[in-house]
């Protein structure tokens, strides 16, 4: 019934009308309502008296209380007043009030003068000002229907007189007029103030509205800064890890009693990765130190074909061993420009390095150089992965990574952050034009005032490593005998790691691959008995290849050895099922202890399929996907129970609660207990998820646990938060 009139009051609104608009057409319907009510009160009120009358007088009911008069009258009312809630419904409220106030008029004066003349009904006159207060908006209105109003009110005595003589003589008019002036000055003003603090009301919802845009705006941007946060301090962690990793590894493989040139190999890894890290941390101090003006730069004459020619010569085998074309096409012989040499250096390093990084196996990369009106253009190109268009201003923000599957494991963001304020810091430009999938340009721009030359512009110095016509064969040569050591897939996109794991892995037969994709054509053509793999790395990450690899139901055991050391990362590796999770650096005998068990329960699993038939087989896996299905469903219907425990569940399932234990682990690899926890923890994050303002007492008896403190201990642990 209440939204019923409430859909009836709001007739005739709409959502672009004025809050004034809108009020004033809410408030017509309301008097409509409110007038009909009291109309159908009395009609059923006068029928009730005089019935009752008739019937105790008469005994019987003739109608002859019945006034036709009041009878039209009322009849005229309802249908006025439909006719402006219809006329409001069809947007004609100035047609609406107007009728509205007409009848008011009407009614009243013909109730007055000759419904029931001398029955005091012309004081309703004093409503007519206030109605015309609160439906109009123009003050000489609402003073128009005042008028109207007290010459209605003077009617039954003036003009059409209805009352003895003496009652006209006590009429004082001036008094009268005061009355009605007063009630309407004191509408006017509650008026005024009401439409004052709706303004005031309007402004506060108006600022609270903005401050909510704006702390949803500070909210999106915190909630994206801490996944920037995330992102970059994982593959901060992942960069740094990896030569730790080494550089532990070949420290503890130094032999004194070896001989020179082992020790000189690996002494010199460990200055590399050493090398690498202090390059990480120098480029992060220096980038902070640019931006806050505390770096000198000391600029002195350097010739641009030298200084490129030395970075050609430098990153030439890097782009050789990927197969990728590499040129300097250089127009701009024995010109000198004014820079830091060794800051500049960085800043072509990074734009080759992310050319090396972002450029496929077969590509092309050339560094050009070409004179301008303005000055001096070193172009930086690749047909890589590219950037899109929106991203290219924003990949010179500090530690800003475009999202692809390179930045998803290398990289720190840092690098054309540090290009780009080495670049401005020597007074040149930095630009970039890209499109994904078409690679990316880099120019850096030399204005002429720090150019010195005595060029020959018409010659022309290329360079090239691979030539397009030039195909390269590599002969394989057969071996003829077995090799008996069991076989192990390496996946992991950093190079020098994948050497080191093959050492310690000697006594094992090791393929390499650089990335998931790579492991899976591999896997495709042959079989391995282990497969040991990052987690973190371009094309197709770690976790994505163990999920490939389990929906083609690989049965080979995986161990994952990975940079990543947050609890999310590892527990949604293990629930995909893989053998091992070790962080880098390891323990190599901790390693080698994984392997060997990994491979030796393996290999009993692969003698259990020869030994039995597909039909067999077949019949076993359904029948553990039917038990799963069984289990699994069970504690999910009951979780909210603490009486669920591993005794209830064994008498579900007709078994005794050891061979309950023993089908668990051997199906699903836990125990039924941890098969509860992680069912209710499970939950219990979700709830949090789903309603973040549910109570710890709430959660904890939604999941069937009553500790509490016990459970928000357990979830902290599992989920780190």
């Amino acid at each position: 019934m209440r939204n019923k009139y409430e859909s009836i009051i709001a007739l005739g609104t709409k959502n672009n009308f004025s809050n004034n608009l809108n009020k004033k057409i809410r408030l017509l319907n309301t008097y409509c309502l409110v007038w009909g009510h009291v109309v159908f009160f009395f009609l059923c009120l006068e029928t009730l008296i005089g019935s009752g009358l008739e019937v105790i007088n008469q005994n019987t009911i003739t109608f002859d209380f019945v006034n036709v008069k009041s009878l039209v009258t009322h009849f005229f009312i309802l249908t006025s007043l439909i006719s402006i809630v219809f006329l409001n419904k069809n947007f004609h409220f100035k047609w609406g009030r107007f009728i509205f106030i007409s009848t008011v008029i009407i009614v009243n004066v013909y109730a007055s003068l000759i419904i029931s003349p001398g029955s005091y009904i012309e004081y309703y006159f004093l409503l007519i000002s206030p109605i015309a207060i609160t439906l109009y908006e123009k003050k000489i209105t609402s003073y128009l229907f005042l008028a109207i109003g007290f010459l209605c009110f003077l009617t039954p005595y003036y003009i059409y007189i209805v009352y003895p003589p003496e009652y006209v003589d006590r009429l004082i008019i001036l008094e009268t007029a005061c009355i009605f002036l007063v009630i309407h000055l004191l509408v006017n003003y509650f008026k005024a103030n009401n439409l004052k603090y709706e303004r005031l009301l309007s402004l506060e919802r108006d600022k609270v509205l903005s401050d909510k845009i704006i702390l949803e705006k500070q909210e999106a941007e915190l909630h994206e800064l801490n996944e920037f946060k995330s992102h970059f301090f994982v593959n901060l962690s992942h960069e740094i890890r990896t030569p730790l990793t080494l550089i532990q590894g070949y420290t503890n493989q130094l032999k004194f009693k070896e001989s020179d040139k082992e020790n000189k190999q690996k002494t010199t890894i460990i200055k590399e990765q050493c090398q690498q890290m202090q390059d990480i941390i120098n480029s992060i101090m220096d980038l902070s130190k640019m931006e806050s003006n505390q770096f000198k730069l000391i600029s002195t004459p350097v010739d641009i074909n030298v200084l490129l020619e030395k970075h050609y010569t430098n990153f030439e085998s890097l782009f050789t061993k990927k197969n990728i074309n590499f040129t300097f096409n250089n127009k701009t012989l024995e010109t000198s420009i004014l820079v830091d040499e060794e800051l500049f250096s960085k800043a072509i390093t990074n734009l080759l390095s992310n050319a090396l990084k972002f450029t496929p196996t077969n590509g092309t990369v050339s560094i050009n150089t070409s004179f301008n009106v303005n000055g001096l253009n070193i172009d930086i190109i690749d047909d890589g992965i590219g950037i899109n268009k929106e991203e290219t201003e924003a990949v010179f923000k500090r530690f800003y990574q475009v999202k692809n599957d390179i930045t998803k494991s290398q990289g720190s963001g840092i690098g054309l952050a540090f290009t780009k304020s080495i670049v401005h810091a020597h007074n040149f430009t930095i630009d970039v034009e890209s499109s994904f999938g078409k690679g990316c340009c880099f120019t850096i721009s030399i204005p002429k005032k720090y150019l010195s030359s005595s060029t020959n512009k018409s010659s022309v110095k290329t360079i090239g490593i691979i030539d397009e016509n030039t195909s390269i064969t590599t002969k394989k040569t057969k071996t003829t005998f077995v090799n008996k050591q069991p076989k192990i897939l390496v996946v992991d996109d950093h190079e020098q790691m994948r050497t080191f794991l093959k050492k310690v892995l000697k006594n094992y037969d090791v393929t390499e691959a650089e990335n998931g994709k790579e492991a899976l054509g591999k896997l495709h053509k042959n079989s391995f008995d282990l497969i040991l793999t990052d987690y973190m790395m371009p094309v197709m990450d770690g976790e994505n290849l163990v999920k490939e690899l389990k929906k083609q139901q690989n049965k080979t055991p995986i161990i994952v050895l990975t940079a990543r050391t947050d609890q999310q990362g590892k527990l949604s590796m293990l629930r995909l099922g893989i053998d091992g999770y070790l962080h880098k650096p390891f323990l190599e005998e901790e390693l080698l202890i994984n392997i060997k068990n990994s491979i030796a329960l393996y290999k009993n699993v692969k003698e259990f399929d020869n030994e039995n038939s597909p039909e067999t087989l077949k019949s076993l896996n359904e029948y553990a996907d039917k038990f799963n299905t069984k289990i699994t469903s069970y504690i999910n219907k009951n979780l909210n129970s603490h009486l669920l425990t591993v005794d209830s569940i064994s008498e579900y399932m007709n078994v005794s609660r050891s061979t309950l234990n023993r089908k668990v682990k051997s199906i699903l690899g836990q125990t039924v207990n941890q098969l509860i926890q992680e069912a209710r923890l499970e939950k219990a994050r979700n709830l949090r998820i789903e309603d973040p303002f549910a109570t710890k007492k709430e959660i904890a008896e939604a999941v069937g646990v009553t500790n509490t403190t016990y459970l928000f201990d357990k979830l902290k642990e599992r989920y780190g938060t």
